[in-house]
């Protein structure tokens, strides 16, 4: 192999490599932005690289592994004036069981109804039935 094709092929790869990174530095963003856990198997599958890619490069590891050292924050609670109040939540429920209780008893009439069609469909198909000689 030529010295000119050898040195173009080591500057693609060098140029696959750069970009290779600079993708896995923004899923480590993305990631993180997201609020998504940090893995290496998450990093790669999100930058369309190989963990041992990841492993390989000290910075992207170092970054990846201070990303999974670090404690998980809790959400933020609302504050008390933003939350619902008790007689709020009581009112809404309230409603809800109002609600509940109507669809049962509507689910009761409808179930009724099938039941007197289905006896009517029955007596119909006896009769059928009867008439044929």
């Amino acid at each position: 192999m030529s010295g000119r094709r050898a040195d173009a092929l080591r500057g693609a790869a060098a140029a696959r490599s750069v970009g290779a990174q600079e993708r896995a530095t923004r899923a480590l963003r993305a990631l993180e932005r997201r609020g998504e856990r940090v893995s290496f198997q998450a990093v790669a599958a999100e930058a369309g690289v190989s963990r041992a890619f990841l492993y390989a490069h000290t910075q992207l590891r170092a970054a990846i592994e201070q990303h999974r050292r670090q404690p998980k924050q809790a959400p933020a609670r609302l504050a008390a004036g933003e939350r619902a109040s008790d007689d709020s939540i009581r009112v809404r429920l309230r409603g809800m069981l109002e609600e509940n209780k109507r669809l049962r008893s509507e689910n009761a009439q409808l179930r009724a109804e099938l039941a007197l069609s289905h006896g009517r469909m029955r007596e119909l198909e006896l009769t059928c039935r009867a008439d044929k000689p």
